[in-house]
């Protein structure tokens, strides 16, 4: 099998070493004997989304967010077809917000995002920074990680995480993120598929099914990443009493 991994504006939206979400995952497949390509993109690319297995974009100062959905818009349609056909789609910190139907600044001003979602995201005078814990129903293991915003995401519909310590979406939830069949949105930094090695596991045999549904995934073990993730839940759970 081969598959190829789109790292999205890898310059502009790479805050808090969140590559490491597209190495660690380029790592676990090619352990499954998958022959793996890493296209990294930006600004003025012309892009094919559908010539993609899976599509990372990670986090970056508001400056650069905006940029980078600036140079986004133009390719909406072709963004909204890749994830009907069930391209595999992890956004996380503030990338996310960018698929949303708009942000708003803290002094009015709208910047209409992709609308391929039914959220929007508004700016905070202040920056919120949490460690978290959060559960998926998908997932039989908690989620541990970190997040530093300055927005807060609201009327999210189909939410990825229920928050159990830490914070949510906004000041007033406790969901976490947005799921839409194979796209993955949350504002987790850290980067959130080395913490969380069951979460790295479920992207990457979503990514090999979608590809060929019959392909058997092994089971691989990483003794360190499993040993660091469940000394973090460990030691985040005593703080939860």
């Amino acid at each position: 099998m081969e598959l190829r991994i789109l790292h999205l504006y890898h310059d502009l939206l790479n805050l808090y070493g969140e590559v490491g979400n597209v190495k660690i995952l380029a790592k676990n497949l090619m352990k499954q004997n998958i022959q793996v390509t890493v296209k990294s993109s930006s600004v003025g690319d012309e892009i094919e989304f559908s010539d993609y297995d899976f599509i990372y974009l990670g986090s970056g100062t508001e400056k650069n967010q905006l940029v980078a959905l600036n140079d986004l818009s133009p390719f909406t349609n072709e963004l909204r077809d890749a994830i009907d056909q069930g391209v595999v789609v992890l956004a996380t910190g503030n990338s996310f917000e960018i698929f949303g139907q708009y942000i708003r600044e803290t002094d009015g001003k709208i910047y209409d995002g992709l609308n391929l979602f039914n959220f929007h995201a508004e700016r905070s005078k202040v920056r919120t920074s949490a460690d978290i814990i959060y559960s998926a129903d998908f997932l039989e293991k908690n989620i541990v990680g970190f997040v530093n915003k300055k927005s807060m995401a609201y009327d999210i519909d189909n939410y990825l995480f229920k928050v159990k310590f830490g914070v949510g979406a906004n000041e007033n939830s406790n969901v976490e993120g947005i799921r839409e069949n194979n796209f993955f949105g949350t504002y987790i930094i850290g980067p959130i598929l080395v913490r969380n090695p069951h979460f790295l596991d479920y992207i990457s045999r979503l990514i090999c099914h979608a590809k060929d549904p019959n392909f058997e995934f092994k089971e691989i073990k990483n003794e360190n990443q499993v040993k660091a993730f469940e000394t973090a839940l460990f030691e985040l759970s005593k703080r939860m009493g």
